[in-house]
Formats: C-alpha cells, sequence, structure tokens
C-alpha cells in the first residue's frame, strides 16, 4: 500500500510538472489568499466550477506534492480515463445516491490530514455566470464528520484561453459547533453558513477585481 501511494505522488507530481507550463499559458491565473490554504493542511476545499481547469489551476499553483478531487463517476467510464483520474487521485462518486465507498476514501484523506476539493454546486455552471445555486450537503457534512475546516476559493469568471483570471481564497471556515452532531438539520444549517461565505466572498472578490483593474485604467 505504501508503494502504491509513493508510486501515485510520483506519478502526480510527473504529469503536473508536464502540464504546468500549458496551464499557466492557455489559461493565465492569479491566486489571492494563497497563505490561507497553505494555513491548514487536512481541509475541504470548496471552489465554484466552471469546467476541467477548475482542476488544473490548483494542481499547478496549489497542490505541488498531491491532489484529491471528488469528481463525477461519469468521467471514469473509459478504462484509460479512468485509471488516469484514479492515478492523480481523483475520488468518483455516483451523484444523486448514496455512494458509501467515495464517503469512505473521502473521510480517510481527510483524517489522514490532507486536503480534499470539492465542488459544492454538484454541477458545473456552463452558463458562466457568477452566480451559484444552492450547495449540496456533502462539503459541510464531511467537514464535520472528519472535524476538519472548509477552505473556500473562487474563480472571478469562467476561463477563456489567453484571458487573465483570478482565484480568490478566503479564510477557513469552521463547523466546530456542528462537530459532535449527526442530526440532518445540523448539516443544513452548517451548509447554509458556508454558502453565506462564499456570498461574502464573491463581494470581495469583485471588490478586489475591480479596484485593480480600476487602477490601472
Amino acid at each position: 500500500m505504501k508503494k502504491e501511494k509513493k508510486d501515485k505522488m510520483l506519478f502526480y507530481r510527473l504529469v503536473r510538472c508536464l502540464f504546468k507550463p500549458f496551464v499557466n499559458i492557455f489559461w493565465p491565473t492569479k491566486v489571492v489568499g494563497k497563505e490561507n490554504f497553505d494555513s491548514v493542511e487536512g481541509a475541504v476545499v470548496i471552489c465554484n466550477h466552471y469546467s476541467v481547469a477548475d482542476t488544473l489551476i490548483p494542481a499547478v499553483k496549489l497542490y505541488k506534492k498531491e491532489l484529491h478531487v471528488l469528481a463525477k463517476a461519469e468521467a471514469f467510464e473509459s478504462k484509460i480515463g479512468g485509471w488516469f483520474l484514479r492515478k492523480v487521485g481523483a475520488i468518483p462518486v455516483h451523484r444523486g445516491e448514496a455512494d458509501f465507498n467515495a464517503v469512505k476514501q473521502v473521510l480517510a484523506v481527510l483524517k489522514a490530514n490532507k486536503k480534499l476539493q470539492i465542488y459544492p454546486e454538484g454541477t458545473r455552471n456552463k452558463e458562466g455566470t457568477t452566480e451559484m445555486r444552492q450547495f449540496k450537503r456533502g462539503a459541510a457534512t464531511f467537514a464535520i464528520k472528519a472535524k476538519k475546516p472548509i477552505v473556500p476559493m473562487l474563480y472571478y469568471r469562467m476561463h477563456k484561453p489567453f484571458r487573465r483570471n483570478w482565484l480568490y481564497i478566503g479564510k477557513p471556515i469552521f463547523l466546530d459547533e456542528f462537530f459532535d452532531s449527526r442530526a440532518t438539520e445540523d448539516y443544513d444549517k452548517a451548509t447554509e453558513i458556508v454558502y453565506e461565505r462564499m456570498i461574502d466572498l464573491r463581494r470581495e472578490l469583485d471588490e478586489y477585481v475591480e479596484k485593480l483593474i480600476g487602477a490601472k485604467k
């Protein structure tokens, strides 16, 4: 098992090195608030979701040693694609059903004091808007069960080739008050708290970029 984990980490680092120049040139993205990401070890990392770039950019900018991300099971259906995704640390989840195997893998990652990236809206925002759908309960539930914080991240806008973008990272969200609860209503309340924090983060991000752009005019 240790050899398998070591091989996965080496494979991920090799892939990261190969993808890094392409990602930096094709999707130029400035990370703001990296110190918030680095301030905790084990954590649920949440982000808005436009495309596959949402994972590739943090892989290049933030996850230097290994990556763990929750991804829809359909992406693993092809033999080669499934092998590659698992090799770089993706965990398949069957949406709309109780996937106990995915839950087990997620909690194992978090309890090992590692970060796990999740897209709490549960699907991509294909329209490219800044508004977010209501969050699924998963991110808050995992954080509570593993007793870990949530690190919120937001992209300023949908990715386009060679267009400047910003990835804004907020301060960790601690849900300690819910850590010993198994009540569904508490998971719902925690999810609402996280959603409201992301709304506040959107305001911060918009103000940051607008001020930056205004200063350059």
